[in-house]
Formats: C-alpha cells, structure tokens, sequence
C-alpha cells in the first residue's frame, strides 16, 4: 500500500498517541476531522491499523521476570499444534516462528522464578514440545513500536538507546484534550 504525506503524518501521531482525537490530528496535519476520520477508517479497513491498546507496565502488574524461551517440536508432529497449545498459556506474550537450531521463540512474562520454573513444567506437557532453552532478560535496553519505513526522521523514528517511555493516562488525555 503506498501512503501519502497526509497517511505518513497520521500514522506516526497514531503510533505514539493511540488516543489521540482526529481534531488533535486534523489540527497537526491540517485538514478536518472528518477527513482525518475517513482516512483512519481506511488505515483500518485495508489491514495498516490493527487495533489500539493500552501500554501496561509489567512491573506494575508485578511481572518482574520476562524471559525468551527458544523450543524445539517433536520430529513428525503437528506444528499448529504445538502453536496453538502455546497460545493456551496466557504467560505468552509473544510467538515467533524462526530458522536456526530452534523452530519457535516465546516471549513470556511472570511475577517470579517459581512461577517461570512452573510454567516451563506447563511448556512440556504441551503436545509437540522436544525441548526447550529459556533465556532469562535482565533489563531491556529498548523496546519501540513499529518502525515506519517511510519516515526518515529521528522524532518518528527514535535511534536512541535510552528505552522508549510511554505517556502516562493523564498526559496523553491531556494532549488529547487540548
């Protein structure tokens, strides 16, 4: 889908202020707010915009302990099995088809090492699991939302190293209102 200027400047306010009004966009990119809206609208309808969610803090939700976990399928079984039993454990955060030594990454998010030993006990009763290797992370550097292909500048498309901050409910409902 090629975007125009006008989709370009929508898509980026979008990506870091899911809430933002179509007036607050119309305003930053000057055209009505029904044509801001009609224009998300089609973002959405051709497949660009997939959905807008609330950024929670694992920390706050007591999840101190995120780790990767790299597995193996059982020769000759099933892959979507195998997927569809992992997407069952709502620790998952995130699944990952890969080349290399292991079929499949997850991502997986828990309050404690107790509670990640367990859930490596759940990850082998999954039918189709081999075997598995965790890889426990001990800070992140960085995480971004998607980067924008078409954007060439630093403000739409953060380089730096420092971890990106998400704006808190009362400042984005503020920006959002102004």
């Amino acid at each position: 889908m090629d975007f125009d200027a006008i989709d370009q400047q929508i898509l980026t306010i979008l990506r870091s202020q899911g809430r933002a009004s179509h007036a607050m966009i119309a305003k930053q990119v000057g055209l009505s707010a029904p044509a801001i809206g009609e224009r998300v609208r089609k973002l959405e309808n051709a497949g660009v915009i997939t959905g807008y969610r609330a950024m929670i803090n694992p920390q706050a939700m007591d999840l101190n302990i995120a780790a990767f976990i790299a597995i193996t399928p059982q020769p000759r079984k099933d892959a979507q099995v195998l997927v569809k039993g992992l997407l069952a454990l709502p620790q998952i955060e995130e699944v990952h088809g890969v080349a290399g030594d292991y079929s499949y990454i997850a991502k997986v998010r828990v309050r404690n090492t107790h509670e990640l030993d367990a859930l490596l006990d759940k990850l082998f009763m999954v039918e189709g699991v081999e075997r598995t290797h965790t890889i426990m992370i001990l800070r992140t550097n960085l995480e971004r939302p998607t980067y924008l292909p078409f954007a060439d500048d630093t403000e739409s498309n953060p380089t730096s190293n420092q971890p990106e901050q998400a704006a808190s409910p009362l400042e984005d409902s503020a920006s959002s209102s102004k």
